[in-house]
């Protein structure tokens, strides 16, 4: 079974800068306001394994399973009898470039999981996707990264 959700902004932000955003760690705790901390090795490869904490719960072990430079990757967390994974996917148009955060669950226990975790993690995407989008042209511009109160003001 599978349980899925996503949200896409569209940007003017660069895939490189973008790309920043999701292969460091510090990033990942200034555009996701739900984590505590996150670590990710340095040299990022398929099998890599990094660790993040969200505010008020264990530390979890992440694994990347796909890893796209500038356009796609992909992290997991293993759950009983289900598989929490985060795809990211970057797509040129005509109008700019398109970044998707997703969440996904698959496993005999997604449908449970997706109610217990799935929905609040949904629920974040908007918020983090517009933050990483908005802190990918601030780097371009040399500014301070956004909050997740200035991120909120400038998806408006």
């Amino acid at each position: 079974m599978t349980w899925r959700r996503e949200h896409t902004e569209l940007t003017t932000a660069s895939r490189d800068a973008v790309w920043r955003r999701w292969t460091t760690a510090s990033a990942w705790v200034e555009d996701d306001p739900s984590l505590a901390a996150a670590e990710l090795p340095s040299d990022l490869r398929v099998g890599s394994r990094g660790t993040v904490k969200n505010h008020g719960t264990p530390r979890q072990t992440i694994t990347f399973t796909r890893l796209v430079p500038g356009r796609a990757m992909e992290f997991v967390i293993n759950l009983p009898l289900a598989r929490l994974s985060f795809p990211h996917s970057m797509t040129e148009t005509e109008h700019g470039l398109q970044v998707t955060h997703a969440v996904e669950l698959r496993g005999l226990l997604a449908p449970l999981f997706g109610v217990l975790v799935g929905n609040g993690i949904a629920r974040g995407l908007p918020e983090v996707v517009r933050l990483v989008v908005t802190n990918a042209l601030a780097e371009r511009a040399g500014s301070a990264p956004a909050t997740a109160e200035q991120g909120d003001r400038a998806g408006s």
